[in-house]
């Protein structure tokens, strides 16, 4: 005869199953935020598609010391115009880290002039000196891209 599971076992076994699952993912933890030199296929993308950036509004005119907001897995601009030798700060407003990378859909540019982490709430800064026309990508989220246009 064959005695079956009792209920309050497979109520605790449910319970560490679930346990198991959820832990983690704290942004808070420096240990789930990925390093900047982990490659992107090794990562995992969010759970809901996030939006193309491309959708966002460019930049009207070049303005001192602009901020870019991450958030809502998009850059706060599609492109922004500046003069050479302006820093731009990059402002993480997302629970995720992303990164700011030169290159496009979430492939960095060989040599890229920037690739920066920017973990929740954290901030980076880069001076463009060179004119010209930079793509920048989040290396985590591939549809995160902008264009960041140098005049002299």
């Amino acid at each position: 005869m064959r005695r079956s599971p009792s209920p309050a076992l497979a109520i605790t076994i449910l319970a560490l199953l679930l346990a198991a699952c959820g832990g983690g993912n704290d942004p808070s933890d420096p240990a789930s935020v990925a390093p900047a030199s982990v490659a992107a296929s090794e990562l995992t993308e969010p759970s809901v598609e996030p939006e193309p950036s491309e959708a966002a509004e460019p930049s009207e005119a070049a303005e001192a010391d602009p901020t870019v907001t991450l958030n809502g897995f998009a850059f706060s601009t599609g492109q922004l115009v500046v003069q050479a030798g302006t820093e731009v700060t990059f402002q993480n407003d997302d629970t995720a880290a992303h990164t700011v990378t030169e290159g496009t859909g979430g492939q960095a540019a060989d040599d890229p002039i920037i690739n920066a982490q920017v973990g929740p709430g954290a901030v980076t800064r880069f001076t463009f000196d060179e004119p010209g026309t930079y793509q920048i990508t989040c290396l985590l989220h591939s549809t995160m891209n902008m264009t960041v246009v140098v005049e002299g």
